[in-house]
């Protein structure tokens, strides 16, 4: 069992041009980073903890008096994550048909998890566990306080889910993403979506070893940052050939 604290989705409408995504950038201060930057805080973020993937579907419960509050960000953020790795990942409705649960939990519970699970809980703000067996993740959960101001609790789901599927470090803080510690960004950064697209790219599953691995994400991280750079739709250009396009899970919900 891997346990990982978070001491702390979402773009808006999707632009239509690559002048539009760079406007884009600018309106929301994100700073998208090179190669050389990105295949770092690849190792730094993939491989800071324990090594491992979904292989399978991912089936998502969600937990908790306030949980229907959340479940149309959380399925489109589902929806963004199935793009990026050609995974299926779906709501149900059924405790038992599970294998990811989101808790958001009264804030007496959570204390008392984080009490058990962290030698300094009062710095946790959200966290996740999850378990792994021969680099394949079986089953993983997020905890995130319902008392939340709305920019916590959507920083803690862009967080804790990269945790979820299998980052198991922080970048610093220069760089832009969800991942980092502190402050963070409070939706996936396209930074985040390349490396969770190289992350489940098919060619790292051959991977022998984690330092093989990030030779593969090298060339792929390489591809990726080309196609953003001339892409007309950005985010389109990261979905897997024949997947769904990302603009297709962005309504009016961010």
């Amino acid at each position: 069992m891997c346990a990982v604290a978070c001491t702390l989705l979402a773009p808006p409408l999707v632009p239509a041009s690559a002048q539009a995504y760079q406007n884009y950038l600018e309106v929301r201060g994100e700073r998208l980073a090179n190669q050389s930057t990105l295949v770092q805080n690849f190792r730094a973020m993939a491989y800071g903890g324990q090594v491992a993937r979904w292989r399978t579907g991912v089936r998502v419960f969600l937990v908790g008096d306030t949980a229907p509050e959340h479940r149309e960000r959380v399925r489109a953020f589902l929806g963004e994550l199935a793009t990026l790795t050609n995974l299926a990942f779906s709501l149900v409705d059924e405790e038992s048909r599970t294998n990811l649960r989101i808790y958001f939990s009264a804030r007496d519970w959570f204390n008392s998890q984080a009490a058990r699970a962290f030698a300094r809980p009062q710095t946790v703000l959200c966290f996740t566990n999850m378990r792994a067996q021969a680099g394949a993740i079986q089953q993983a959960f997020v905890v995130i306080p319902e008392d939340l101001q709305p920019r916590a609790s959507r920083a803690c789901l862009a967080h804790e889910m990269m945790h979820a599927i299998g980052f198991g470090g922080h970048p610093p803080q220069e760089f832009d993403s969800a991942l980092r510690n502190g402050i963070a960004a409070d939706r996936l950064t396209t930074n985040d979506r390349i490396l969770i697209r190289a992350r489940y790219d098919e060619r790292l599953w051959a991977a022998a070893n984690a330092g093989d691995a990030v030779g593969v994400a090298t060339t792929v991280i390489g591809e990726l940052l080309g196609r953003v750079q001339d892409a007309a739709d950005v985010f389109e250009a990261l979905a897997y050939e024949g997947g769904e396009p990302i603009s297709k899970y962005f309504g009016g919900l961010f």
